[in-house]
């Protein structure tokens, strides 16, 4: 039987305050945490504050996380109400906010739409972001730059997790993913200058390739 996914809303303009105090980074030092696209000292202390923030053992996750040196948002079930979903979002300008209500809705399970957080390899991020920054190298995406961060994205359907990040560029973008627990880039799409689509490139062809 298919999972179904949730629609959520933050019943605070969380995102808009959030956004507000950020700017694109490339690992630029944050306050209180450091790098975290490539220190994973950075990383981890950054996440052992994430769940005493969210508190419960496990913490279980909502859908999807934003984590980078300029953006934390994670959504999380309540674990003294596990009906409750509340929002979190961190900034190097605004700390900590939160919690924000969740209003869910639709027809999918709560339970179906989350994932434990101790899922993820966060050792892993590091792997992820030099593997994606030497693709874009590779493809030519002149002054790449990851933004303020990266997503941890949970697929309900498959019930899979995955890294990805969106890479931009002077004339071409692109898309990647990977594997949360290797870090390894599992998809690179680069976006060219000239109309039309995605272009897809697959691990498996990167090999072939010589990239």
């Amino acid at each position: 039987m298919l999972k179904k996914s949730m629609a959520a809303v933050v019943m605070v303009m969380v995102f808009a305050l959030a956004l507000a105090g950020c700017g694109g980074s490339d690992g630029v030092m944050s306050k209180g945490y450091g790098d975290l696209f490539r220190d994973k000292a950075a990383i981890n202390k950054a996440v052992t504050e994430i769940k005493a923030k969210g508190g419960g053992t496990p913490l279980m996750i909502f859908q999807s996380m934003h984590f980078g040196p300029e953006f934390i948002n994670f959504s999380r079930q309540d674990p003294k109400n596990k009906e409750n979903v509340d929002n979190f979002v961190w900034t190097p300008n605004t700390g900590w906010q939160g919690p924000k209500i969740v209003k869910l809705s639709g027809g999918g399970k709560l339970e179906d739409n989350l994932f434990n957080i101790d899922d993820v390899n966060w050792d892993a991020i590091p792997v992820f972001i030099a593997e994606t920054e030497k693709l874009a190298k590779e493809n030519g995406i002149e002054k790449a730059s990851l933004g303020s961060s990266i997503m941890i994205n949970f697929n309900v359907r498959k019930q899979t997790l995955s890294f990805s990040a969106t890479v931009k560029g002077e004339r071409k973008d692109a898309y990647s993913t990977g594997d949360v627990q290797t870090g390894k880039v599992t998809n690179f799409r680069v976006k060219p200058a000239v109309k039309g689509g995605f272009i897809f490139l697959p691990r498996q062809l990167l090999k072939q390739s010589g990239i």
